[in-house]
């Protein structure tokens, strides 16, 4: 399992933001990748299908990446991984682009 814990600003102070990224597994025609984030009010559990075990994966972080990004502490500012407004160090998909902050936005550059 990988793991990379952000920090979100709360009411009550800062909590511990774990993500937990597992390592895929083979099913009978696809690949499936498992992660969890654990918001300070519950965890939210997902995973990513893929046609192998690198895509299940890669899949799995960008659907990572569109949930922090979706989230309120984000949209207000109370989500950092390190410094804030940094980014978070998931890759994005092209979709989601134009709301990239920081080092994410740096390290991601559209076709």
């Amino acid at each position: 399992m990988l793991s990379r814990l952000l920090t979100a600003t709360t009411q009550t102070g800062d909590a511990e933001v774990p993500i937990h990224l597992h390592s895929p597994i083979q099913g009978d025609d696809f690949w499936e990748c498992a992660f969890e984030i654990h918001w300070p009010e519950g965890t939210k559990s997902s995973r990513a299908r893929g046609f192998d075990s690198v895509q299940a994966t890669y899949l799995a972080m960008q659907n990572i990446a569109v949930h922090l990004y979706a989230s309120h502490y984000h949209a207000e500012g109370k989500l950092r991984w390190g410094e804030p407004g940094t980014g978070y160090g998931f890759p994005m998909p092209v979709v989601g682009y134009d709301t990239l902050i920081g080092e994410d936005r740096l390290a991601q550059v559209p076709e």
